[in-house]
């Protein structure tokens, strides 16, 4: 009995959740045109392995900062029923139910926040791990709790999650579209870079990793 870890944003979906969320809020006129763009600009930074990731989570949290936890979730728990839902990858679904039938434990790990990974993996029906922003009576603080799942924070969840199972790395999988999460596919026995990037496709060319494609 292994761990299959999967990443949810180009993987398990066949898009990125945080483009489909912006644009679901532009239009219903949620979001203004410089936070739009403030998006599109992270999205195009994170396609091209160029993401300073903290920078961009610190800008989001002081954008967010005194604002309504409580409408976010009953918002992104509502759109993520009725629309990313129809995102799952058939073939990333079929692969992952086929990691249950085995015994395997299988769990969504994700850069994206609580707010969009949880109530994707309630639909699935697995544990998960994600960023997580910081809540106290119901408004965002600005901060972040604990390590940001991504990049080298994403192998630390990813290390922890392992342990708590008492399952070795190596008998672990990681499937993933992008090169950013080279520090965990590095460490787990079965690493497959799925859809992935230029820059992961000719890394895993080179260490001989499966190549799939779900969508």
């Amino acid at each position: 009995m292994g761990i299959a870890f999967f990443d949810m944003d180009k993987t398990l979906l066949s898009a990125s959740s945080s483009t489909l969320y912006v644009r679901h809020l532009w239009s219903r006129r949620l979001i203004s045109l410089r936070e739009v763009l403030e998006v599109t600009w992270v999205s195009m930074q994170y396609s091209l392995n160029m993401l300073n990731f903290p920078r961009a989570m610190a800008r989001l949290s002081r954008n967010i900062k005194g604002g309504d936890a409580t409408a976010t979730q009953a918002l992104c728990e509502q759109w993520v029923r009725d629309e990313l839902v129809g995102y799952v990858a058939p073939l990333a679904l079929k692969r992952l139910r086929e990691h249950q039938q085995r015994g395997d434990h299988v769990v969504l790990l994700s850069a994206s926040t609580q707010f969009i990974v949880r109530p994707i993996a309630e639909h699935l029906g697995i544990p998960y791990g994600c960023t997580e922003l910081e809540v106290v009576d119901g408004k965002f603080t600005g901060g972040i709790v604990g390590e940001p799942c991504y990049g080298e924070g994403k192998r630390i969840w990813g290390e922890r999650i392992a342990a708590d199972c008492g399952v070795p790395l190596s008998e672990c999988t990681f499937y993933t579209d992008s090169y950013s999460d080279r520090p965990l596919l590095d460490v787990v026995g079965f690493p497959v870079a799925v859809n992935p990037d230029a820059k992961l496709a000719r890394y895993a060319a080179r260490r001989g990793w499966r190549i799939e494609r779900f969508y």
